[in-house]
């Protein structure tokens, strides 16, 4: 028997002693093979700031990646890789048209490279360059008015000489790859209803620039609602809470850390909430706080699509009938684009209060009118079903005190 086991053990042992000599095998590199041959039949499709390079790769067992090198900028080499199991190249980072040159090497396992095959490449205006951008007045701040129609990811940049110092120093970096927005910036308290300079300008993630514009801006007056006033005037129709520990209140209690108001699951859309503010008010903006709980961050109840409607004399049966008047209809859109992909811009974004502008348009001609009471109509949320509940964690208001 003690034989028995003992012949068991040295099987053992050879067959583990086979198995590792085989994975060897698979992983050997042999050091003495040549460098792969070029790749070939290259064709160049230039993009805005870039290129896509596809060719076809030559047929050696041997390749592991093609690699290109090329110059985005006098001294600024950058370098790009493709696995042998893919055909093509992207390219990017460059600032200006212009003819360049780029180097591509066929690299095997044993990391010997092939000569270089140059073949040049005219990349169309950068993105950083197709951008606009334009200053605005709005209450209490400045307004930057942006569009982005590559998508890139871009940084705009706002400075101001606030020391009176004689020069320009930055006040604020907005992050965006979205096609087109508007980010204000109102400092601290918002700021005085005087005239202003201000200087912007937009970078991209290579360090190319676009050019800086400067512009004399006079923000609106406003000043930030109190919410001590403020109470449940809930009508028929609006959505419940979905239980006792998440009421409306909570829309207004200044507390940024716990859930909110929190409605009923299955209500179909579109539903409605509704208090009185007990001041009339001309509304300028608000901020919007969705739930911030990880399974709710631009997920579920997170208002998507929602209108802000006002009156000083509401129906008591909560019909939408004409004591209501439109004050703005909003969209609560990522920074990061569509899609179900949640960035840390995206968390931060919505953590800081998203920020709507009320201004006149077809749905609201009239948007300052002075109201007593408010209405938030949710029209769709990140649920995207016809029914949903909704998550206000808080909501605040700026606009004009009339009485």
């Amino acid at each position: 028997m003690k034989k028995r086991i003992i012949y068991i053990i040295i099987l053992l042992m050879s067959i583990i002693g086979i198995s590792c000599e085989e994975e060897g095998r698979i992983d050997f590199i042999d050091d003495t093979a040549p460098a792969p041959g070029q790749v070939t039949n290259v064709t160049v499709d230039n993009k805005p700031g870039g290129a896509v390079l596809r060719y076809t790769l030559p047929l050696d067992k041997n390749l592991l990646y093609v690699r290109a090198e090329y110059e985005i900028k006098p001294g600024v080499v950058r370098e790009t890789k493709s696995s042998y199991v893919k055909d093509s190249l992207v390219l990017e980072g460059f600032g200006a048209p212009d003819i360049y040159d780029v180097k591509l090497y066929s690299v095997g396992k044993n990391e010997k490279a092939s000569e270089p095959l140059v073949v040049q490449i005219n990349p169309t205006t950068a993105p950083v360059q197709l951008a606009t951008k334009k200053f605005r007045d709005t209450f209490g701040g400045v307004a930057i008015d942006f569009e982005n129609p590559e998508k890139a990811n871009l940084a705009i940049v706002l400075m101001a000489d606030t020391a009176n110092l004689g020069y320009m120093s930055e006040l604020i970096t907005y992050y965006t790859a979205m096609p087109k927005g508007t980010f204000t910036y109102r400092g601290i308290d918002g700021l005085d209803p005087v005239e202003q300079e201000f200087s912007m300008y937009i970078r991209d993630r290579w360090g190319n620039y676009s050019d800086t514009i400067t512009a004399k801006v006079t923000p609106w007056f406003e000043e930030y609602i109190p919410k001590s006033t403020w109470s449940n005037y809930t009508l028929t129709g609006d959505i419940p809470p979905v239980n006792s520990s998440y009421p409306i209140t909570r829309i207004w209690d200044e507390n940024y850390d716990q859930d909110g108001f929190h409605g009923m699951e299955t209500q179909m859309l579109p539903h409605t909430l509704t208090w009185d503010l007990r001041k009339t008010v001309k509304l300028s903006r608000l901020k919007y706080w969705p739930r911030n709980h990880s399974d709710d961050r631009w997920k579920r109840g997170h208002a998507k699509v929602f209108e802000i409607w006002g009156s000083n004399s509401p129906n008591p049966t909560g019909e939408m009938d004409d004591s209501w008047i439109p004050l703005g209809r909003f969209e609560s859109l990522k920074p990061s684009g569509s899609g179900t992909q949640i960035t840390q811009e995206d968390i931060a974004f919505a953590q800081e209060g998203i920020e709507f502008e009320f201004g006149v348009s077809d749905f609201a001609p009239n948007p300052f009118t002075p109201v007593r009471y408010i209405r938030f109509r949710t029209i769709s949320t990140y649920a995207n079903a016809s029914f949903s509940t909704v998550h206000i964690l808080e909501l605040s208001f700026w606009g004009e005190l009339v009485n």
